[in-house]
């Protein structure tokens, strides 16, 4: 794609899309891409997320999105995308589990009839204005999951999660009898288990703490009603 050709030629140029309330982009060509471009798939985390170009507000509110400034996630020699992706946001883990990945960890990217896999190969922590790290690695095809960091708030870094292409074989092989994707090349999955058990005891707390809320809520109505009765 053009676009991807011409930012090889050019400083990376990129804002970081959780800490700019009025972001815009310097790309006309994303001004109408409400759609979502592609899909990410991450078995070992359970996560199966639309990719939307460029990470504004709107797009990584309702999925991931590629950073503008870096390649569009289509593959290529001397490529790297950089997907962002928030740490839960309203009733999704999102990226929340992300540094559970490890190296060897399969990442997907389904888009119309072509699928592409990646395999983690090594974690960083940078500043939210640290772009140069987010540059290609010489001729090598990769994407990088970008979320804050640390796990807990408050969270002034950024975690970047590295991937490179693995063409090992066809989309058909990367799936198993099933017809789920390979988690890991080295086949974890008490891993892959122990994620999800924690994801859906996240979900199970999160919905403790609202039902708590709104019963604290209705009693504190219920007895301010009581006053003014009396």
């Amino acid at each position: 794609m053009a676009y991807n050709e011409r930012i090889k030629e050019t400083d990376i140029s990129v804002e970081d899309p959780f800490t700019t309330e009025d972001y815009e982009n310097k790309y006309e060509m994303f001004r109408t891409t409400n759609t979502p471009f592609a899909y990410l798939s991450i078995p070992k985390l359970d996560k199966y997320l639309p990719i939307y170009l460029d990470a504004t507000n709107e797009h990584i509110s309702k999925g991931v999105a590629q950073v503008a400034g870096t390649a569009i996630p289509i593959g290529g020699a001397g490529t790297r995308s950089a997907i962002a992706g928030h740490r839960g946001w309203w009733g999704d883990t999102m990226f929340l589990y992300v540094d559970e990945l490890e190296s060897g960890d399969y990442i997907y990217i389904e888009r119309a009839d072509q699928t592409m896999r990646y395999v983690v190969s090594d974690k960083e922590i940078i500043g939210p204005y640290d772009w140069d790290k987010l540059a290609p690695r010489g001729d090598l095809d990769m994407i990088t999951l970008l979320t804050c960091s640390p796990f807990l708030p408050p969270r002034p870094d950024r975690l970047l999660v590295n991937a490179i292409r693995d063409e090992s074989g066809p989309a058909e092989e990367f799936k198993l009898p099933s017809g789920e994707f390979v988690a890991s090349a080295n086949d974890s999955k008490e891993g892959t288990l122990l994620v999800k058990i924690t994801s859906i005891a996240t979900l199970v707390g999160a919905v403790i703490g609202i039902l708590a809320i709104i019963y604290t809520l209705f009693r504190f109505i219920k007895r301010i009603r009581a006053g003014f009765e009396k």
